[in-house]
Order: structure tokens, then C-alpha cells, then sequence
């Protein structure tokens, strides 16, 4: 028996995060994607405001002060925030990942994160992978002791000590505590010498480079990070040495629903302002909307978006509920949502004409915010290969 009726909890998130974006989000959201400056554009104020709804720390554990959210839950409300922005819906969704990550941290190092992260309203926190030499060669379908990935850490005196740099790093300035992937073993690959480390913002050696200036997700700050010889303690280390790849499998499997609903919700967001935009727009003596090319589209972006949110929601509750978990059911749904919210905001700038590409209609905004997730969380290219990889071998499990 399939279910696919929401709890009066999820629905109560999901109208939460939806009256959010409605009521704080979309009205700041515009004017701050355009503000040249970094640091004036990052929303804090609406990340302030997040924390005190409850949707910043949403998964963390209600003793705490969190809201003990699953990744379906957490799905529903991405999409919303993205309706609204997907800048700030990836502020939040970057600090969600690290909920199944604490967890297996020590019992004291665990318990003054929680504390911190749910009480402290502007903490956000960073997945640091990335780095000039290497992209998406770090989601494995490329593994070599020659990749170019050298960050590295070596035990000193009975703690770690990181050098190297990142870049791209989604939360990267902003952060409170940061999740490292560095090589602990260089003449291994990585699938067995690189090792997770938390990282605190305040550790000495650690420093924000430059910047990053992007099209799309303007509210959401990437930067590069410089480490030199930054030191932690061996509790630091997430799971043991080497098992950057049971985290990235394991406790970080609910990164690909959680972008993928982001996605969604950019997605809807072209298909809601194009839709009204064709009620009201009159060409040839009748709205544009009944119109049969202008209605295909539509059509389109209706179909679309149904299938990949129930992609989405698929493979949310199989993070939770599916042994062993099908990975590649989060490629997929990243892919399938991604491409989907891409082909939503082309079909929205097409519904609009000549007012699409003008910066006062909501359409230009909207391409530039699909644009970003074609590749990030990794490409969607390599998504297919690890994909098409995994059936060959016969290592997809049963859903």
C-alpha cells in the first residue's frame, strides 16, 4: 500500500514555509538579488527571521530547540523557500545536511554544536568539498590518487592540521562551522584516504578568500576558503579517517531530495508567474493563455513539475525508510527537477516575450536561479554516468 497523504505536521511546515516566503522572502527578494555588494545583498535579516519561525533549524532535535524534521519534511518546505528565493532556500538547505552529520559526532562535541546551531539565530553552516582542480571528480565516478584534490591533513602532536583551499563554497563567508573534506592518505584515493573534519569559523589558520559573483542564487554567498595549517582536535574527525565516502553516502544522502525540491520550487515559481502573466496578457482579442502554443507550454510546465516533486518526495522517504538506499534515486531526482525547473523558466520567458529579459518582470531572475542547479550538487553529466554506472554493475538496490 502506498500513502501519499502529508501528516497534519507536514502540512503544518509546509504552510509555514510557504506563508514565509509569501509574507518576508518575495518582497526583499528582487531588490537584493540586484545590490552589488556582498555583504549588504547576504539576507541575514530573513535568516534572523527564519530562526525564529523554526525553519533554520528544522531537523535538529526538539530538545534542543529544533523542529525534528525527516528529509520529506524538509522537502516541502525547501520548495517553498525556493518559491520565494532559492538563494535563501540554499542558505537554510546547507545548514540542514549537517543534522545526520552531528549526530554521530561524540556526545560532548555533539551536544555544544546543537546547542550553539539552534540557539544562535545567524548560524549557518557550510559543506566544504570543491577546490580549483577538482569538481565533480569528487562524486566518484573518477577516482585516482592522481585527482587533483590537495587539501590535505596530517596528525600533529596529536591533532589535525589542514592546508589547502576550497572554492565555490556554498555558505563559504557566512558559516559558523564548516564539514572539510581533506586527504588524510595522498597515495590513496579517495574513496579511501579522504577524511570529514568539522571545523569551527573561529579555528586559526582558517580564512575566507575571495568572494564569488554569480548569476543566479545572489542571496546565497560562495566563497573560497584558505587553510593554513588549521588545527583540530581528533574528535573533530566525522566517522574516523578515510570515511569521507560513508559520510557522503550515508549521512549526506539527504542532500540530493533536499536541492532537487529547491529546484521544484524555482520551477513553480516560473510556472505561477507565467501562468498569471497569460490570464491577463490579451494578444489576437483573448488572453494568451488560450491560446494553443502559450497553453502547450503551460501544460508542460504543469506535467513536469507534478513528476519531479513526486520524484522528490519518493526519494525523501527513502532516505528515511528504504535498507539499503537506493542512491541513485537521489541522481535522478536531482537531474529529472533540475532540468525541469530549467525548462519551466525558459517556457516563462517565452510567455512573457519581449517583458521576459526585462530585470522589472520576474521571469530574468527566475532563468538566472534555474541556471545554477544544472551543475551544482554535481553535474548533471556526471549524475548519468554514476547512474548509468550503477546499473551496469547491478548495485542498484530494490525500491
Amino acid at each position: 500500500m502506498m500513502e501519499f497523504t502529508l501528516t497534519e505536521e507536514q502540512r503544518a511546515v509546509q504552510e509555514l514555509a510557504r506563508d514565509f516566503a509569501r509574507r518576508e522572502i518575495e518582497p526583499a527578494a528582487a531588490e537584493l538579488d540586484r545590490e552589488p555588494d556582498w555583504k549588504k545583498r547576504m539576507p541575514w535579516a530573513l535568516v534572523e527571521k527564519a530562526s525564529a519561525v523554526g525553519l533554520r533549524q528544522l531537523p535538529y532535535p526538539e530538545e534542543y530547540g529544533g523542529g525534528g524534521a525527516d528529509v520529506l519534511t524538509c522537502c516541502l518546505a525547501g520548495e517553498e523557500l525556493a518559491v520565494g528565493d532559492l538563494g535563501m532556500a540554499v542558505n537554510l538547505d546547507q545548514t540542514w545536511k549537517l543534522a545526520h552529520i552531528l549526530d554521530h559526532m561524540a556526545p560532548q562535541l555533539k551536544d555544544h554544536w546543537l546547542r550553539r546551531l539552534c540557539a544562535e539565530p545567524r548560524f549557518l553552516t557550510a559543506i566544504s568539498i570543491t577546490e580549483p582542480g577538482v569538481g565533480s571528480d569528487h562524486q566518484g565516478y573518477y577516482d585516482d590518487p592522481s585527482i587533483a584534490f590537495y587539501t590535505r591533513a596530517e596528525r600533529r602532536n596529536g591533532r589535525w592540521a589542514i592546508n589547502g583551499m576550497k572554492h565555490y563554497i556554498s555558505n563559504g563567508p557566512v558559516a559558523s562551522l564548516y564539514v572539510v573534506g581533506a586527504r588524510t592518505d595522498m597515495s590513496k584515493k579517495l574513496r579511501d584516504g579522504l577524511t570529514g573534519f568539522l571545523v569551527p569559523r573561529e579555528t586559526a589558520g582558517l580564512a575566507v578568500g575571495k568572494v564569488h559573483e554569480k548569476i543566479g542564487q545572489r542571496l546565497s554567498m560562495n566563497s573560497e576558503l584558505l587553510f593554513k595549517d588549521a588545527e583540530v582536535n581528533e574528535e573533530n574527525v566525522i566517522l574516523g579517517a578515510g570515511k569521507f565516502w560513508e559520510i557522503r553516502g550515508r549521512l549526506l544522502a539527504c542532500g540530493k531530495p533536499e536541492a532537487a525540491a529547491n529546484c521544484v520550487g524555482v520551477g513553480r515559481a516560473a510556472f505561477e508567474r507565467a501562468l498569471a502573466h497569460a490570464r491577463e496578457r490579451v494578444q489576437g482579442g483573448k488572453p494568451i493563455a488560450e491560446h494553443q502554443a502559450v497553453a502547450a507550454m503551460l501544460a508542460d510546465m504543469a506535467i513536469g513539475l507534478d513528476l519531479a516533486r513526486s520524484f522528490v518526495w519518493r526519494c525523501a522517504w527513502a532516505v528515511n525508510h528504504q535498507k539499503p538506499y537506493d542512491f541513485t534515486l537521489g541522481w535522478k531526482a536531482k537531474i529529472f527537477a533540475s532540468e525541469t525547473a530549467f525548462n519551466c523558466a525558459r517556457w516563462g520567458m517565452e510567455i512573457f516575450g519581449g517583458a521576459g529579459i526585462m530585470q522589472e518582470a520576474p521571469m530574468e531572475k527566475l532563468m538566472r536561479d534555474a541556471s545554477t542547479f544544472l551543475h551544482s550538487d554535481g553535474t548533471n553529466q556526471v549524475l548519468r554516468l554514476r547512474t548509468a554506472s550503477a546499473y551496469a554493475q547491478g548495485t542498484v538496490s530494490a525500491f
